[in-house]
């Protein structure tokens, strides 16, 4: 069995969905697993979204729990661009598992993100000159990798470069051929921390990619954008002045609100939850956008809900007391159809609820765009 433990929950649908590609069942848990019979068992601690003192308790209790299960590797995934509490986690992990040397792959060239003489670059632009540095909780200042983890004990190498015996290495790639070879150098003395395409590169390595299921959606079907990323807001904005389905959350939310969104929902059977323009703190929005949810799902009904953001997913999930995911459908990179289990789901009459999710900065699949497209 291969283990991951995820920081946010998008990260950790991202690799069940690669997983699935590769023709391997996987179990998802926002929670203590108990038992398991997947190839591949995924943990979400949700540790970027917390302090560091509950992020550092959050990573051990899964750490912990999961050494239980005596897997083959545990792959650690963090945030591409080294949001979080990176390195506090990694040399926790590090010593829970008696390892002495750790190898961080951020970097994801097949989608532009790449680390080249030290600096981190999106689509060859240095990425403290990007929207990252408008990131609500942890805005990107240097493009020095050293910087942006907050720690310049790291060495930033090359799979080339001869490795130290022990400490905290950042591999540098700006091509799919360099994650190629850090995937070919790597024994299992390494702790691995990365990405998507570094775990893509490891798997390749004993499995190959097999076909995918069909999707059959459900309805009614709910979209809530969680995400600062202008992409996605532009999208939301077409869809409002195209269709007129969007509800936009205000400050204070109320049974008009309400009203209004169920109303949306009988008339085109869909409905997008949205953020405008707000001064409110992001944690503050995400338990109002959560709990708005929750009782929609409740009135209506809703059988599918697709979910920008990873903090914003992972809030929802936790109002919907959802524990366990068991991932079917890999869109496309990062966007992964999830059916749910819940007591509460079991409550509400309707125990089929099945959810997709999406990290903010990557692009909308056409599947989803052809759903929110018809009229």
């Amino acid at each position: 069995m291969i283990a991951i433990i995820a920081d946010d929950f998008t990260g950790a649908a991202e690799l069940a969905g690669i997983s699935l590609r590769h023709g391997l069942t996987v179990e998802l848990y926002l929670a203590t697993v108990t038992k398991t019979a997947a190839d591949v068992l995924v943990v979400c601690t949700d540790s970027r979204s917390l302090n560091i003192d509950d992020a550092k308790k959050a990573t051990a209790d899964a750490v912990e729990n999961i050494l239980q299960f005596n897997p083959e590797f545990i792959y650690k995934k963090i945030d591409s661009v080294l949001r979080g509490h990176v390195m506090e986690e990694v040399k926790l992990q590090m010593a829970l598992c008696s390892m002495s040397k750790a190898l961080l792959m951020p970097a994801n060239p097949s989608l532009g993100r790449t680390i080249s003489n030290g600096e981190y670059l999106i689509a060859g632009k240095k990425i403290n000159e990007t929207g990252f540095i408008n990131d609500p909780e942890f805005p990107v200042r240097s493009a020095l990798a050293k910087e942006m983890i907050g720690d310049k004990s790291v060495e930033v190498l090359k799979y080339t470069d001869a490795l130290p015996v022990d400490g905290v290495v950042i591999g540098e790639a700006i091509s799919n051929d360099d994650i190629k070879g850090w995937a070919s150098v790597i024994d299992k003395t390494w702790m691995l921390v990365g990405a998507g395409d570094f775990y893509t590169a490891i798997l390749e390595k004993t499995h190959q990619p097999k076909p995918q299921l069909k999707i059959e959606w459900r309805s009614p079907h709910l979209y809530i954008c969680g995400t600062a990323f202008n992409e996605s807001r532009q999208f939301i904005k077409k869809i409002n002045e195209e269709q007129n389905c969007i509800s936009y959350l205000p400050e204070t939310i109320n049974e008009e609100w309400f009203e209004k969104t169920s109303r949306i929902i009988k008339e085109q059977h869909k409905v997008i939850i949205a953020i405008d323009d707000s001064t409110a703190s992001a944690s503050s929005l995400r338990t109002a956008m959560a709990k708005a949810v929750k009782k929609i799902v409740a009135r209506e009904n809703i059988k599918e809900i697709f979910i920008e953001g990873g903090s914003t997913a992972a809030a929802v999930l936790e109002e919907l007391d959802i524990k366990k995911l068991t991932p079917l459908n890999e869109l496309s990179r990062g966007v992964v159809r999830m059916k749910a289990f819940s007591p509460l789901l079991e409550g509400l009459g309707e125990v089929d609820l099945f959810i997709t999710v999406k990290p903010g900065s990557y692009q909308l699949p056409k599947e989803i765009i052809e759903l929110y497209s018809k009229l």
